[in-house]
């Protein structure tokens, strides 16, 4: 894997390496297609109970195979902290499974939302939000400082730190944590306007409870947050730069200062064309952003000179990029790094999508191997 002295030297503009780092993967059964046997943790898809603290210590080496054949450069600790796509573990709202069939899954959250997952072709989306309208946000919350959650979580970071490897754990985004845990997306968006004392009680209340959980993750020690909150469309923000500087800028910006008071780093996930909002994210310090899609008017090469000094960047794939033909992708890959004269990590979009196969999958990591050698 990836030593943390070159993670961080990429991270302080010291070094103009590439760092490639896999999303995820569509679901697991592709990433055990793809990475081979041996290295799948027996964590990585939810059981029948909430179960929190550390993952498995039999698995603590597996998920550090899994992040190198995946080419992904920091472990992912906790307990369900999903490797095929990059969410769970005790920063998050727990899930567990209620049915499982070759062909779909479907599981709940603590909060009471349901998920279900589809195979061939891969689907998800959640539904039976617990929250109808905003008149009532008494719900059965769980304890953020309930030491369950955290048990034995010191212990798995400190393995892979003794092991120079990068640790992180996932935290709720502030935005997409209620759509995806509390309420309804479309209606969230609207009263964001139409009844912002309501939308401003939810997000207050979810934004608190991140910030204590956050609290425990970075007392266990971990090296970074991160934390998925897509506030973009193809072309613009999803809502205004004044919402997004009145809801959610304040608690970015606490967990900002939480994260550097204990010398952590935030890592925070947008999706979508948020160059509104980049200054705001430039001032209260988030470290890393991805996954800078140009296809959603995100370039690489003017964000790293505009914002470099302070955010290092992870992606510069375009979504569409494993739809093209071999040429297309080494021509775009070499004016990517052709372009950006800073050291960034390569990250794909949207996580490997289900078309990718082995042949593929092996000619994408000798592409960034050639290209690591010529930089």
């Amino acid at each position: 894997m990836v030593s943390k002295e070159r993670f961080l030297a990429v991270l302080r503009g010291e070094s103009r390496e590439v760092i490639p780092w896999t999303m995820g993967f569509f679901d697991e059964k592709l990433a055990a297609a793809l990475l081979g046997e041996g290295c799948i943790p027996s964590d990585i898809v939810p059981g029948p109970v909430f179960s929190y603290g550390a993952s498995p210590a039999q698995d603590w080496e597996i998920k550090a195979q899994f992040c190198q054949r995946a080419d992904i450069p920091a472990v992912g600790v906790g307990w369900g902290a999903s490797l095929s796509f990059g969410h769970g573990g005790p920063g998050e709202f727990g899930e567990r499974v209620i049915s499982a069939t070759d062909k779909r899954r479907i599981t709940v959250y603590e909060t009471g939302v349901h998920k279900e997952v589809r195979y061939a072709p891969h689907f998800y989306h959640n539904y039976d939000d617990p929250l109808a309208n905003l008149s009532n946000l008494d719900l059965a919350w769980p304890d953020p400082h309930d030491p369950s959650r955290y048990q034995g979580l010191a212990d798995e970071v400190a393995y892979h730190k003794a092991r120079d490897r990068m640790t992180y754990a996932n935290l709720n985004g502030f935005f997409s944590g209620v759509h995806y845990f509390l309420y309804p997306y479309d209606q969230f968006l609207m009263d964001l306007l139409l009844e912002p004392k309501g939308a401003k009680a939810l997000v207050d209340r979810l934004g608190s409870f991140n910030l204590e959980v956050a609290r425990h993750l970075l007392e266990s020690g971990v090296d970074m947050l991160c934390f998925c909150d897509d506030l973009g469309s193809d072309k613009s923000l999803l809502i205004s730069p004044q919402l997004y500087r009145e809801f959610f800028r304040p608690w970015h910006g606490r967990l900002a200062e939480l994260c550097h008071s204990y010398g952590a780093i935030l890592h925070m996930h947008s999706h979508g064309n948020i160059k509104a909002i980049m200054d705001d994210l430039y001032e209260i310090g988030i470290d890393l952003l991805n996954p800078v899609d140009p296809s959603e008017e995100m370039d690489m090469a003017s964000l790293v000179e505009a914002y470099g000094d302070t955010i290092t960047f992870a992606g510069g794939i375009n979504k569409f990029f494993f739809e093209w033909n071999e040429e297309a992708q080494w021509e775009y890959l070499k004016h990517l790094y052709a372009s950006v004269q800073h050291g960034f990590f390569l990250m794909d979009s949207g996580g490997i999508p289900e078309q990718v196969n082995q042949e593929h999958w092996e000619r994408f990591k000798r592409m960034k191997q050639e290209l690591a050698l010529n930089r």
